[in-house]
């Protein structure tokens, strides 16, 4: 039996970004979670507590306990800052 090295590794998918902000996403995926986060970002809910709105948007998630204690907009900053700096990084090795 002959099998090869590359065929007997495990898939490793990757990890969207947004999943950092998560101990667990429960049920939901991140893409899920991060339309809801801009949903609710869009709708000026920025200044709620953004423990209480992970309970009512994705029930079953778990936030970090840093973000729980902030705002959504304080979660939706933790995840555009580090994203769009990202971007700025590739640009800059164009």
């Amino acid at each position: 039996m002959s099998n090869r090295a590359s065929d007997l590794r495990p898939m490793i998918t990757a990890k969207h970004p947004f999943e950092n902000c998560f101990v667990d996403l429960g049920s939901h995926s991140a893409d899920k979670a991060l339309i809801a986060l801009t949903d609710a970002v869009h709708a000026e809910q920025r200044d709620m507590n953004a423990y209480d709105w992970i309970t009512q948007a994705l029930p079953g998630a778990t936030l970090k306990p840093a973000l729980a204690f902030g705002t959504v907009g304080e979660l939706y900053r933790s995840y555009t800052r580090p994203a769009e700096f990202g971007r700025l990084k590739e640009v800059w090795r164009s």
